[in-house]
C-alpha cells in the first residue's frame, strides 16, 4: 500500500501569503516609526521614511516573475534589508539611551 502524499500548500497563495506578511511588516515599522516620534523624533522619522521601502520591497518580492527576473528582483530586496538593517543598527547605536540602569528601571516604593 503506497503511503500517501502530504498535504500541500496551494501555491496560488503563496506569492499573497509574502504579500500579506511584507504589508504587517511594514505597518510594524509604521508603528514603530510613530512610537520612536515621542522620545526620539529624528530616529522615528526615519524608520517612518523606510516603512515605503518595506512596502515596495513586499510588492516586489511576491510579484509571480521569469526565473531570470527573480533572481535580480531576490538580490535587490536583499540590499534593501541589508540596508534597512544598517540603518537600524546605527539609529541604535547613535541614539541616546539611559544614562544608567536606574533610569531605565526607575524604583517604585
Amino acid at each position: 500500500m503506497p503511503p500517501d502524499d502530504p498535504p500541500r500548500r496551494d501555491p496560488g497563495r503563496a506569492a499573497e501569503r509574502t504579500r500579506l506578511a511584507w504589508a504587517r511588516t511594514a505597518i510594524g515599522f509604521a508603528a514603530v516609526g510613530a512610537a520612536a516620534l515621542r522620545r526620539e523624533p529624528v530616529a522615528g522619522l526615519v524608520v517612518l521614511a523606510i516603512t515605503p521601502l518595506i512596502w515596495a520591497l513586499g510588492r516586489l518580492a511576491s510579484r509571480q516573475s521569469a526565473p531570470e527576473t527573480r533572481s535580480r528582483q531576490l538580490l535587490l530586496v536583499t540590499i534593501a534589508v541589508t540596508f534597512v538593517a544598517a540603518v537600524a543598527v546605527v539609529i541604535a547605536l547613535l541614539g541616546s539611551g539611559p544614562a544608567s540602569l536606574e533610569e531605565l528601571l526607575p524604583r517604585h516604593g
